[in-house]
C-alpha cells in the first residue's frame, strides 16, 4: 500500500513552487545516488561503528543493498512508507539507504514511543512494514510490533533484529535495481509532537535533507576526515542528520551509541578520534562538567554546535574552555533543521553564549508581531523563516495552512529578537510545548490522558524547570470532588497502562482548587508558572 497519493502530489508541488526561490541551492539528487558517489570514492573508508560492528562504506552499500532486496520481496516499493522503531546501530542506517534505493519512504520512529505513539504513525502513514528491534531499554518491541501486525490494517509485515548479528532478516534479500524516483519525492518523514496533541508528520525530500546537509558542510567546513560520534536518537533530526546523512554526505564516519552515557562518549571519542558532535543542553553540559574528564583523551574533538531546549550562556563559555572546542548555540526545528547557528569559526564568544546565531547561508528569518506586521530590530516577535531546507508540508495536508503563510513563510511559534547585526535571540514559544531534553512534549496530549484519571477533574501541564533537562512536566490538577489528586508514582501507573511513554509523564503534581482561566475560557499558564515558581522557592526553604 502506498502513500495516499495526495500527500505524494502535495509534495511534488510545494517543490515546484519552492524551487522558483531555492532550486539553486538544491542538489537535484537522491540520497541513493548521493550514497552511491560516496561509495564509489570512500569505499574503504569506516562509514559507520556502533556498539557491535565497523562498516565501510563498501560493506554498508551490500548490506544497503541485501536489506533493499528484502524489503522489495515483501512487496515494497516507491511511496510506500517504512516504520522502523530501532536504537542507534547500524540497521538504523542500513534501513534508510535501503528504502532510498526503493524510493520508499523512511518513517523512523523514537524507540521510547509507547504501543499509542508507535501505532498512530503506523496507522497514519498506511506502513505496510516495520522493522524493529527485539528489546531495548527493558521495552519487548518485538510484542509490540507483533500487536499492531494484528491490530493495524495496513501493516502486513514486520522484521526484527537483535542489532548485534547482521544475520537477521532484515539482510537476507537479493540485490535489486535502484527505482526511479525525483529528488522531490517524499524520502523521509519524521514524527514531532504538535499543540494539538497528536503527533505531526514533516515531510523531507532529498532536495531538502540535502540541502542541510551542504550548508552545515560549508558552514563548519567538514571533511571526509571527520567522526560524528552521535548520542542523539537517528529518528530524532538531530540523530538523522548528525547520525546518518551529514556523515555520508562528507564520506565521513559516525559513531552511533545507543544509549547515553557521558563516560562512554568521552571514551568512544577517544578511541575513535572523534571529531564532531551536535545535540541538545544535556549532552554538552554532561560532558563539560564531568568529573573524571582529565582521564579521557578527546583533543581530537572539536566541534560541538547545541540547541534543542534552553543554553545556559555560561555553559557555552565552560565547554569552550574545559573541552578547548568550538561550540556555540543554535536554532533549528524537525521542520527547518538548521535556521541558525552561532558556532561559526570567527564568532566571538559573546555571541556563542548569548545569541542563537545567525541565519546559515541563504536562510531567512522574519519577526512580526500578532498582527503579521514586521518589527523593528531589538523588537520581540514571532519567528518566521525561509530557506532551501524548510520541509515541504504534513503529512496530514489540513496542518499546512497554519504553517506557511502565502508567501511561503514558516511560521515556527517561538518568539525572538533579532539586534542591530542580525543575531537572534529566542526568548519564549507561543506553542504549547514542553522542551525536555531537547525532546518537544505536548502538554494537551499529556492532559487529555491525565483528565481521564478519575480522580482528576481538571489539569493543567506546564514545563517545571529543570538544570539537567531544561524542562519537566508538571501537572496542575484540580481534584474531583470527594478525591484526593493522584501521586505522581498512581500517574505513573495509570499513564503508563495507556501507552504513554516515560518521558511524558508529569514528574510533578500540584493540587489546586481551580484553573486559572481567561475570559476566553482559557487556561493561563502563565501563573501556573509563577505559581510553580513560587512552590518550588518555598520549598526549599
Amino acid at each position: 500500500m502506498t502513500a495516499p497519493a495526495s500527500v505524494v502530489e502535495r509534495v511534488r508541488a510545494a517543490a515546484a513552487v519552492r524551487r522558483r526561490t531555492w532550486g539553486r541551492f538544491w542538489p537535484e539528487t537522491t540520497i541513493a545516488a548521493m550514497f552511491t558517489e560516496r561509495v564509489a570514492a570512500h569505499a574503504e573508508h569506516r562509514a559507520v561503528v556502533d556498539a557491535h560492528r565497523q562498516l565501510t562504506y563498501a560493506a554498508l552499500d551490500d548490506l544497503a543493498a541485501r536489506a533493499a532486496g528484502a524489503l522489495h520481496a515483501r512487496g515494497i516499493g516507491p511511496g510506500d512508507a517504512v516504520c522502523s522503531q530501532l536504537p542507534n546501530v547500524v540497521e538504523s542506517t542500513v534501513l534508510l539507504l535501503a528504502t532510498a534505493r526503493l524510493g520508499a519512504i523512511h518513517v523512523p520512529i523514537v524507540p521510547i514511543y509507547g504501543p499509542r505513539e508507535v501505532r498512530f504513525i503506523v496507522e497514519q502513514t498506511a506502513a505496510p512494514l516495520l522493522v524493529t528491534v527485539e528489546s531495548f531499554r527493558g521495552i519487548d518491541h518485538a510484542a509490540l510490533a507483533q500487536q499492531l501486525e494484528r491490530d493495524c490494517a495496513s501493516l502486513r509485515h514486520v522484521l526484527v533484529t537483535d542489532g548485534v548479528m547482521l544475520d537477521s532478516p532484515l539482510f537476507e534479500g537479493m540485490p535489486v535495481a535502484t527505482a526511479a524516483c525525483t529528488a522531490d519525492d517524499p524520502a523521509v518523514v519524521l514524527y514531532t509532537s504538535g499543540t494539538t496533541g497528536v503527533a505531526k508528520g514533516v515531510v523531507h525530500s532529498a532536495n531538502t535533507l540535502l540541502a542541510e546537509c551542504a550548508a552545515v558542510q560549508a558552514f563548519h567546513r567538514l571533511t571526509n576526515d571527520e567522526v560524528f560520534v552521535m548520542p542523539s536518537p537517528v529518528a530524532h533530526m538531530s540523530g538523522l542528520l548528525y547520525g546518518i546523512l551529514v556523515p555520508a554526505y562528507v564520506g565521513g564516519c559516525a559513531v552511533l551509541m545507543p544509549t547515553w552515557d557521558p563516560s562512554e562518549f568521552l571514551r568512544l571519542v577517544q578511541e575513535h578520534h572523534g571529531t564532531f558532535c551536535g545535540g541538545a543542553t544535556p549532552f554538552l553540559q554532561a560532558i563539560a562538567d564531568h568529573p573524571r574528564l582529565a582521564d579521557y583523551d578527546i583533543s581530537s574533538l572539536r566541534l560541538f554546535p547545541c540547541g534543542g531546549a534552553d543554553v545556559p550562556p555560561d555553559l557555552i563559555r565552560r565547554a569552550i574552555d574545559r573541552l578547548g572546542i568550538r561550540s556555540g548555540r543554535g536554532y533549528g526545528s524537525t521542520e527547518f533543521p538548521s535556521i541558525t547557528s552561532s558556532a561559526g569559526l570567527d564568532e566571538p564568544i559573546d555571541r556563542r553564549a548569548e545569541t542563537d546565531g545567525r541565519p546559515i547561508g541563504p536562510n531567512r528569518i522574519l519577526l512580526r508581531d500578532l498582527d503579521g506586521q514586521p518589527v523593528a530590530p531589538g523588537t520581540e516577535g514571532e519567528i518566521w523563516a525561509q530557506g532551501p531546507e524548510l520541509f515541504l508540508g504534513y503529512w496530514d495536508g489540513t496542518l499546512d495552512a497554519d504553517a506557511f503563510d502565502g508567501d511561503g513563510w514558516f511560521r515556527t511559534g517561538d518568539l525572538g529578537v533579532v539586534d542591530a547585526d542580525g543575531y537572534l535571540t529566542i526568548t519564549g514559544r507561543l506553542k504549547d510545548l514542553i522542551i525536555r531534553g531537547g525532546e518537544k512534549l505536548s502538554s494537551r496530549e499529556i492532559e487529555e490522558l491525565v483528565l481521564g484519571h478519575p480522580r482528576v477533574a481538571a489539569v493543567a501541564v506546564i514545563g517545571m524547570p529543570d538544570p539537567e533537562l531544561g524542562e519537566r512536566p508538571c501537572a496542575f490538577i484540580v481534584q474531583a470532588p470527594g478525591a484526593t489528586p493522584p501521586t505522581v508514582e498512581e500517574l505513573d501507573s495509570y499513564l503508563t497502562e495507556r501507552g504513554l511513554s516515560r518521558r511524558k509523564h508529569p514528574e510533578r503534581v500540584e493540587a489546586v482548587e481551580v484553573l486559572p482561566m481567561t475570559a476566553s475560557g482559557k487556561v493561563e499558564k502563565h501563573v501556573l508558572k509563577d505559581l510553580l515558581w513560587r512552590r518550588m522557592h518555598e520549598s526549599r526553604g
